[in-house]
């Protein structure tokens, strides 16, 4: 699976969207693709674009595609709160 730092996010779905734009990388992981300012995520401390979504109240992820995690996020009843684990890539990158 993908090596990075996990972080376990609890968020209240107050409102029918939550602003995210999943993508996945089609060998089973998506990710966080864009936040939309002003939605719920963008309120929401600690994730970025980039992240991996690994589990939506401890369902594991690996192997669903990104419609698989939107269906399940948008099943989520509005009003309660749900938490979502998390994991920020490692950053690969040389500076010379």
């Amino acid at each position: 699976g993908p090596k990075g730092t996990e972080k376990t996010v609890k968020v209240i779905k107050d409102g029918p969207a939550l602003g995210l734009t999943i993508s996945d990388n089609g060998a089973g992981y998506a990710f966080i693709k864009k936040i939309r300012e002003d939605s719920i995520m963008s309120r929401v401390a600690n994730v970025a674009v980039g992240d991996h979504i690994a589990k939506i109240n401890g369902t594991d992820l690996n192997g669903c595609r990104h419609f698989e995690v939107a269906r399940m996020l948008k099943e989520i009843p509005i009003g309660s709160e749900f938490t979502m684990i998390c994991v920020e890539p490692k950053k690969s990158e040389s500076k010379v």
